[in-house]
């Protein structure tokens, strides 16, 4: 999710330097200048590791001259500040220097989960920077939802937010469970990284079931919860792939079954789910149901023909924690 506001100019408040200050204002043009330069970069940034430096920067003078200045609510230097809300495209003004700070930490979050998704992550490193960026994400969108006022804009509310901070840190587990198969991690761990992508997932969807965020995101609501769905199913199979293998490994050949059986299922429902999306992601499912479908049929035979063990119920096996 990738979003990025527009802010019109902050005026610098001459007069209060030149009141409390008892100096010329235009003394500090120079730096009024690389201060309003600054603000154009953070305006315009560029889709890279560059835009990200530019907007902690622009942040952090943000900080400083509040500081200086008092440019708060209802404060002596505070100046109408305007940017763009995201999902209906109003216009939202305050004064209030810090409204300027949520909606540049919001645009970092935003920059971050951009740059996240556009790596392939088919390289280690690769993998490595995508979780770096979604974590960063999911940061600036925490640390907004703790320190900042939700009523600045319905896209800064506590269910938007809530929803922006579990897409951010599902998508960074993402990275760690493809690092974890790469490496080749004992299955159990790899079940449990892929339990927590479920949790993450869950989380999301509960927001986007949310009333008042239904009704702001509007008809992508249905689009950003099908395919939240769909992720929850996939990745819940392939936690109980995994906790197939593992019960393959313990020789606990029923249980075997019954986890793979229960892949099989959870995977037919992302498929089911997975109606519209890109090939890329049909071609992923087909493969991973070659290697569940593969699996779930050579245990059965196998339990059938040769171990004759008890299938267990699924609720009747442990948990994956």
């Amino acid at each position: 999710v990738v979003v990025i506001f527009v802010f019109v100019f902050i005026s610098i408040p001459y007069q209060f330097v030149l009141k409390n200050y008892g100096e010329n204002p235009e003394d500090y043009n120079e730096e009024l200048k690389k201060f309003e330069q600054l603000r154009q970069n953070a305006v315009n940034v560029p889709r890279d590791f560059e835009g990200c430096s530019i907007l902690r920067k622009y942040l952090g003078q943000l900080h400083y001259l509040q500081s200086r200045i008092p440019m708060g609510a209802e404060q002596e230097a505070s100046v109408p500040i305007t940017w763009t809300e995201i999902f209906s495209g109003k216009a939202v003004t305050h004064e209030d220097i810090k409204y300027e700070q949520a909606c540049v930490l919001y645009n970092l979050g935003a920059l971050h989960s951009m740059l996240g998704a556009m790596d392939k992550r088919v390289s280690e490193e690769g993998m490595k920077v995508s979780c770096t960026h979604f974590q960063c994400a999911a940061g600036a969108f925490t640390y907004l939802r703790d320190h900042f006022p939700h009523s600045y804009s319905v896209d800064m509310s506590h269910q938007i937010l809530n929803l922006n901070i579990n897409l951010m840190l599902g998508q960074a587990q993402e990275c760690l469970l493809e690092k974890s198969m790469l490496d080749n991690r004992k299955s159990f761990l790899v079940a449990r990284i892929s339990a927590q992508v479920v949790d993450y997932y869950k989380e999301a969807c509960r927001a986007l079931e949310n009333s008042d965020t239904a009704s702001l995101l509007g008809k992508i609501q249905k689009d950003w919860k099908k395919l939240v769905q769909m992720k929850i199913y996939y990745f819940a199979a392939v936690a109980h792939l995994h906790m197939g293998k593992q019960a393959e490994e313990q020789q606990k050949y029923g249980e075997r079954v019954t986890y793979f059986q229960s892949a099989l299922d959870k995977l037919n429902e992302a498929i089911r789910l997975a109606k519209g999306q890109p090939e890329t992601v049909q071609e992923a499912l087909r493969f991973t149901m070659d290697v569940i479908g593969g699996k779930y049929n050579s245990s059965k035979k196998d339990n059938d023909f040769i171990y004759h063990e008890a299938v267990p119920a699924l609720d009747t096996l442990q948990s994956i924690k």
